[in-house]
């Protein structure tokens, strides 16, 4: 018969091998939260997924009186609009909601934005109908936005939102 002598570290391993087998491990299970909601004043209620992330680009909008109204791009960046009678304060910023939940928000609502704060102004546009056009300001920027129709699969600026000023306002 012949002997051999086992290192220290061998020695180690068959004595955990040896515990492991004769001792039954703990069953841990992390808890599965379910969804959330989270509710930001103004804002609509936005219901959290655990484990779930959404990333959402807003393009600039104001919600008033069921018309989605889009900033014009094409305006002068320094152009400051001349502004008639304040018509509503802005309740929910939707991009700020965005990144506070990365979550999947409900749709726009009344008097909700793309960018503008909340909070925020929104004013006629001295010589348009605010069905038409509307004045806010955000990033240090002022903003004529357009009244657009939407269609099943996309949506067009209001033909009322185009061309030369007309003469009533309303």
């Amino acid at each position: 018969m012949i002997r051999r002598s086992l290192g220290p570290a061998a020695a180690l391993v068959l004595v955990a091998a040896a515990a492991g087998a004769c001792v039954a491990p703990e069953a841990r299970v992390a808890p599965v939260e379910g969804p959330s909601t989270t509710v930001v004043p103004g804002c609509p209620a936005v219901t959290i997924v655990p484990g779930r992330s959404v990333i959402t680009d807003y393009t600039d909008f104001l919600i008033h009186e069921g018309v989605e109204y889009q900033a014009d791009l094409q305006a002068p960046a320094d152009a400051e609009p001349r502004r008639g009678r304040e018509v509503f304060r802005v309740t929910c910023t939707f991009q700020a909601l965005a990144e506070l939940t990365r979550s999947e928000l409900p749709p726009e609502t009344e008097h909700s934005a793309g960018f503008v704060p909340a909070g925020s102004p929104v004013f006629e546009a001295t010589g348009w109908p605010s069905r038409c056009r509307l004045a806010a300001s955000h990033d240090g920027r002022w903003f004529v936005y357009l009244a657009t129709v939407r269609g099943a699969t996309s949506s067009t600026t209001d033909p009322c939102a185009l061309g030369a000023r007309p003469t009533q306002t309303g």
